[in-house]
């Protein structure tokens, strides 16, 4: 399994805790970011064992059980840990929204202290 990477800032604390991530704007957006990572890579290795575990118990042929074949009673097994991976890519979709909507919405009070959005190159169009 692909092992998280140490928590923000030195905190110490454990998988996921956000405690530490409401005393500042930059806690804040590496927590988001952190658990983006984490729940990202839980996805991925969910994906691959459930794929790994679909092709094994695909491999094991009785003819049909209980009116289901291999493939079906398989893909039953497998379709659970399937969506889950797919929930987690979700869950790390939204830490990225969350981190946006911070940003956008605590604007004015982020420049107040000094603040700046990453810049961005801007697209340029020529003839």
């Amino acid at each position: 399994m692909t092992q998280p990477t140490p928590p923000p800032s030195g905190t110490g604390r454990s998988f996921l805790t956000g405690a530490d991530a409401l005393t500042d704007n930059v806690a804040l957006l590496e927590w988001c970011e952190h658990s983006r990572r984490i729940l990202h890579a839980g996805a991925l290795e969910l994906g691959i064992c459930a794929s790994e575990l679909d092709a094994r118990l695909r491999a094991i042929s009785r003819g049909p059980v209980g009116g289901m074949t291999g493939r079906a009673r398989a893909r039953q097994v497998a379709r659970p840990i399937q969506q889950s991976s797919e929930a987690l890519v979700i869950a790390s979709r939204y830490m990225v929204t969350a981190a946006s909507r911070f940003q956008a919405v605590y604007l004015p009070e982020l420049e107040a202290v000094g603040y700046r959005q990453r810049s961005r190159a801007q697209f340029k169009f020529k003839s």
